[in-house]
């Protein structure tokens, strides 16, 4: 459906994060604010949590769905690479919301491409898509060498999962005072099943 003068823009805003401690809050704002700059009205909003490397996750699966079924005009996204990190991935999403006659941004990239847009569009979405691709290798790079490192240096990887007997104490207070399993263990350094396993000695 394509947007009459008075018809608002039908928009779909998506954003994810790779872990659960980054806060979604500014990309929220901004893709909200880039709606409404746009002469849009948004109709839905997927926030979720996973790893860019997946092109199966479900609320991109959701979105791309929005996209086929025609409940929406356009697509609003912070970063290219909150869509994903593989080129060929973010491609062939995008490709996939032209030909459902759907408009992409990037709002903190300048990026619009709107279905049958012009070459130098296309370009800049290669580029940005291969740079996001590149960006990933990078990081996977510098993990595997660090750890690496760690391991020649003799450094035990991971967080332990048995607490010494001062953190199995300091899990138990915690818990006394009402904090969820995630709390505890962001304030103690482990993980939500060490802790539970602290709390039951």
């Amino acid at each position: 459906m394509v947007p009459s003068m008075t018809t608002p823009l039908r928009v779909a805003t998506y954003h994810r994060v790779s872990t659960f401690d980054q806060d979604p809050s500014l990309a929220r704002a901004e893709l909200r604010a880039a709606a409404k700059r746009l002469g849009g009205k948004v109709v839905l909003s997927v926030e979720e949590t996973g790893s860019g490397a997946r092109n199966d996750r479900p609320g991109l699966q959701r979105l791309l769905l929005a996209a086929r079924k025609g409940e929406v005009d356009a697509v609003l996204v912070w970063k290219l690479d909150r869509l994903g990190r593989s080129a060929l991935d973010v491609l062939a999403n995008v490709r996939e919301l032209e030909g459902a006659g759907v408009r992409f941004v990037a709002t903190s990239q300048g990026l619009d491409v709107r279905p049958g847009s012009d070459a130098m569009s296309g370009l800049i979405l290669r580029v940005l898509a291969s740079v996001a691709e590149f960006e990933r290798d990078i990081i996977r790079e510098r993990t595997r060498l660090g750890l690496e490192k760690a391991k020649a240096e003799g450094k035990r990887l991971g967080r332990p999962m048995v607490l010494s007997e001062a953190k199995a104490e300091r899990v138990k207070k915690l818990r006394a005072k009402g904090k969820s399993w995630a709390q505890v263990a962001a304030d103690v350094g482990c993980k939500v099943g060490a802790a539970r396993l602290a709390a039951a000695r």
